[in-house]
């Protein structure tokens, strides 16, 4: 019988009914700026919450882009990306259940660059920004857990930009790989598979190429026997190799 675990730093989720208060607790604890808040303030977070569902596609703040709220994602996944008025569009990042969003929002005057749409059927657990600034001000250690937060995302799109500028695009595939691994990956029988659709016109635009690009360099990936592929579906059969290559410059 096949055996399927989620890999290092993800995590399994059984299902919760989120109109709960309870379940929305359990919800947001599950997110890392919340992991330790005392119960009191957990409570207060999740009785502030609006729980959203959306149909894969949609846009998250489509009828308000400028709603001060934070979002974190309950069950489903969310990309965020942005895209011009000729069609050219960058998508930075899928993000997974337990992860927050929109913490850009907290400030009353900051122009909002990133967009967001459900990747698949998806529930978000909406927090207005006032609300959350309200817990952290009654509570101020809480602010540690943000600060700490925000560091750690300065430090992931440091290493992004680096990347980005002074990496080969297989480099850049590689390590883009090994992140989406590190939030999707599921392993199965020993072989760690993507537990997400990925299509070449998806990875183009994290990696702001075109689905040939992608194509050729998957292809060599595939013919050293690091990952495999199948229809928008990829395997991942040298995790290691993988990271050696992501770690690489020119």
């Amino acid at each position: 019988m096949a055996t399927t675990t989620r890999s290092p730093g993800a995590e399994e989720h059984e299902a919760l009914d989120f109109d709960l208060l309870d379940d929305r607790v359990r919800a947001l604890r599950r997110c890392s700026l919340f992991a330790h808040w005392p119960p009191e303030r957990l409570t207060e977070a999740a009785v502030a919450v609006q729980v959203r569902r959306y149909a894969r596609g949609a846009q998250v703040f489509a009828g308000n882009p400028q709603r001060r709220e934070v979002f974190v994602v309950a069950s489903g996944r969310i990309e965020v990306s942005r895209g011009t008025a000729s069609g050219k569009r960058f998508a930075r990042n899928i993000i997974g259940p337990g992860e927050i969003l929109g913490l850009i929002r907290l400030l009353a005057r900051v122009p909002l660059h990133y967009d967001y749409h459900a990747y698949d059927d998806s529930v978000l657990l909406h927090l207005p920004s006032d609300a959350l600034m309200g817990s952290l001000d009654a509570e101020p250690i809480l602010w540690r857990d943000l600060a700490l937060l925000l560091c750690e995302r300065h430090g992931e799109n440091m290493r992004f930009l680096n990347d980005q500028a002074l990496g080969t695009l297989e480099q850049r595939m590689a390590a883009a790989l090994v992140e989406l691994a590190g939030m999707h990956g599921l392993i199965e029988d020993g072989v760690m598979e993507l537990g997400l659709r990925l299509p070449q016109e998806q990875l183009g635009a994290m990696l702001g190429v075109t689905r040939q690009s992608v194509n050729r360099v998957l292809r060599a990936l595939e013919h050293r026997g690091t990952i495999g592929t199948d229809y928008n579906r990829i395997i991942i059969r040298d995790f290691s190799a993988l990271c050696d290559v992501a770690a690489r410059r020119g």
